[in-house]
């Protein structure tokens, strides 16, 4: 059932970012904030609202997590959730159907470990370095760029925005 409420809730949130101007004004602001104030987006409220966004799917998910799976809040959870969302994201290229690709990657390479370690005497410790590996691979590129301040290659449509403090 968590399933089916995790691709359903992927799937409007594909529709809210991509197909409705509330979307199309939360990645203006995420691209370049000075711009959308520029065009009339209050980029305050923007943020607000996408941290809000993202703090009730978060709490969604520990709520199929909780209710729908361990019937108990189970002290454990807390874990590594935080630090598989972010690699979700990055991996998913913050697409929500990328995410939904990278979260099943993730999942089925977690769920695979214990039997690789049963079946064949591997530690289950070598699915957290692919895991860390994929992640270097997939942000590095992003990396050299900003460090080195190279123009992006074409074809590519979108950056990443790193940070952008200091009003700069």
């Amino acid at each position: 059932m968590g399933v089916v409420i995790a691709l359903v809730v992927a799937a409007i949130m594909w529709w809210v970012i991509y197909k409705m101007t509330l979307g199309f004004q939360i990645r203006t602001v995420g691209a370049n904030p000075k711009a959308a104030k520029y065009a009339g987006i209050n980029v305050k409220w923007m943020l607000v609202l996408s941290m809000m966004i993202a703090g009730g799917l978060a709490g969604l998910a520990g709520t199929i997590e909780t209710l729908g799976l361990n019937h108990k809040f189970a002290p454990e959870f807390t874990g590594s959730a935080g630090f598989d969302g972010l690699t979700v994201a990055l991996l998913g290229q913050t697409n929500p159907i990328g995410v939904v690709a990278s979260a099943f990657l993730l999942a089925s390479m977690d769920a695979g470990a214990s039997q690789m370690q049963f079946d064949s005497g591997v530690s289950q410790d070598i699915i957290l370095i692919i895991q860390g590996l994929v992640l270097a691979f997939v942000a590095a590129p992003l990396i050299i760029r900003q460090i080195y301040r190279l123009k992006k290659p074409t074809g590519v449509s979108e950056e990443t925005v790193f940070s952008s403090g200091w009003g700069k």
